[in-house]
């Protein structure tokens, strides 16, 4: 298929007592946004399209959070993130103005998540010259055309968490989104949401490359103790919801719970 949307979570009982959730949606998409060509989209999301397209954007990073995470107490997280909001792009080598393309750049992002990007400028940014390589497939590690930046006093709250949910294919009206209650969300003890866009190989040979959208959401729930001095837990107790009905546009769906 040309597209094609996956979704999973995985549950982790933390030593501390506390539970991880992490919640990953994965679209792939088998096209190519630097020919200004794509007319009609099916699971990718249009307006993050556009912006690859328009902004010449070969990987894109984004995340929001809020709370610490606690290494000591949790171990490694999946996906580490930064309190705040934090962005890191990598452009294709045919930008002439990397800067002049950044701002533009944060100021549609800041439209698309509801968020204070664009606030992000000379004094907040930086240029990387020996980390944050690229994630996806190309050689190019020419760090000119690389830009990084933090806001770490970004609020994080439901205005960001909406036009989130609404990038995926199903919203949060089927499949593991139905979990992804705000009022639950941030009352936990850490909680972060991310986007990753890069491109990966179509097939083990690597003859053809897809656009890689990645959405993951990871949150800390406080232990709860039963009467009995127990901890436990229910994805009705962490989420106030359990799950209805599958998302029709997923060709998996999946629920790990790690006990190790």
């Amino acid at each position: 298929p040309e597209d094609d949307f996956k979704e999973e979570l995985v549950i982790r009982p933390l030593h501390s007592g506390d539970i991880y959730a992490s919640f990953q949606f994965r679209t792939l998409w088998k096209t190519d946004f630097r020919e200004n060509k794509v007319s009609h989209y099916g699971l990718f999301p249009k307006s993050l399209g556009q912006v690859i397209s328009k902004f010449s954007v070969r990987e894109l990073h984004i995340s929001f959070t809020q709370g610490y995470w606690r290494t000591m107490q949790w171990g490694q997280p999946y996906q580490p993130a930064p309190p705040g909001a934090e962005l890191w792009v990598w452009f294709q080598d045919s930008v002439t103005d990397v800067d002049g393309t950044w701002k533009e750049l944060t100021n549609v992002l800041s439209g698309i998540f509801c968020a204070s990007l664009n606030f992000i400028d000379s004094t907040n940014t930086v240029q990387p010259s020996a980390s944050f390589k690229p994630l996806g497939i190309g050689n190019g590690t020419d760090h000119r055309f690389l830009r990084y930046a933090t806001l770490p006093r970004e609020i994080v709250c439901t205005e960001n968490l909406t036009p989130w949910k609404k990038l995926l294919p199903c919203g949060s009206a089927a499949g593991l989104s139905v979990l992804l209650k705000s009022e639950k969300l941030f009352h936990s003890s850490f909680h972060s949401q991310a986007v990753h866009i890069r491109p990966v190989c179509h097939d083990w040979e690597c003859k053809a490359a897809s656009w890689e959208l990645r959405q993951t959401l990871d949150v800390v729930f406080d232990r709860h103790i039963s009467c009995a001095g127990k901890t436990w837990w229910s994805l009705f107790k962490m989420f106030s919801r359990t799950l209805t009905e599958a998302c029709p546009l997923a060709s998996s769906s999946k629920i790990y719970v790690d006990i190790t």
